[in-house]
């Protein structure tokens, strides 16, 4: 199973970040944000185009920090990715970029999980990997941040719309992209970033390299 990258939506967003971080730099952290100790790693995928994700080894998810991912058991990683239904989902037109970009409730999260290792699995040189090691603490709280990203029926499962898909929490927009989420996450786990100005890829990328390696 592939993810969908939109490429539409690229351009319609790059005009609001462009307003945005017309005047903003890329800083360094304030420290370095790499754990002591054995840290548990995330991986930020960019495929290429608009979209980007996380990747992870399931057995590194603390136990009861993400239910959902029960799905995938029989797996090593799961990549996740949110973002809007219709811009995700469907064919792209002019008018379902502009519907999610002012502001789209149906949103969803898409799970791929897979077996070969990282480097195997994304050798295709579209694809940007960095990984960032985390605390134990701090990649909890991702997982978190993950889990509560899923809408839930009323006995409290996942709302599942078909292989990978589901329902999801959250306003796709403008100024909050799948960069956001991915960015927001991280945040939450301790990493030194400003989901504000990660709209785009580049712009997220360009903020997580200063605490991540490149994944070759």
């Amino acid at each position: 199973m592939r993810f969908r990258s939109r490429h539409g939506l690229g351009g319609l967003v790059s005009i609001a970040a462009a307003l945005l971080t017309a005047c903003s730099s890329v800083k360094k952290p304030a420290s370095d944000s790499r754990p002591a100790g054995r840290p548990a790693t995330i991986y930020v995928v960019h495929h290429g185009t608009l979209h980007t994700g996380l990747a992870l080894k399931r057995s590194d998810i603390p136990s009861g920090h993400w239910p959902a991912s029960r799905d995938y058991a029989r797996r090593n990683y799961i990549e996740v990715g949110w973002g809007d239904d219709d811009g995700y989902r469907k064919p792209l037109t002019v008018g379902i970029a502009l519907k999610a970009l002012a502001g789209s409730k149906r949103t969803v999260l898409l799970a791929d999980g897979f077996n070969q290792s990282i480097r195997q699995k994304y050798t295709d040189p579209k694809f940007t990997v960095l990984a960032v090691d985390l605390s134990r603490a701090g990649f909890g709280r991702l997982c978190d941040h993950i889990q509560q990203t899923y809408a839930l029926d009323a006995r409290g499962d996942p709302i599942r719309l078909g292989r990978g898909w589901y329902r999801a929490r959250g306003t796709y927009s403008a100024f909050n992209t799948c960069n956001t989420w991915v960015a927001a996450g991280l945040r939450k786990a301790g990493c030194p970033i400003d989901p504000t100005f990660c709209l785009l890829p580049g712009q997220l990328l360009a903020r997580v390299r200063p605490f991540a390696r490149a994944v070759r």
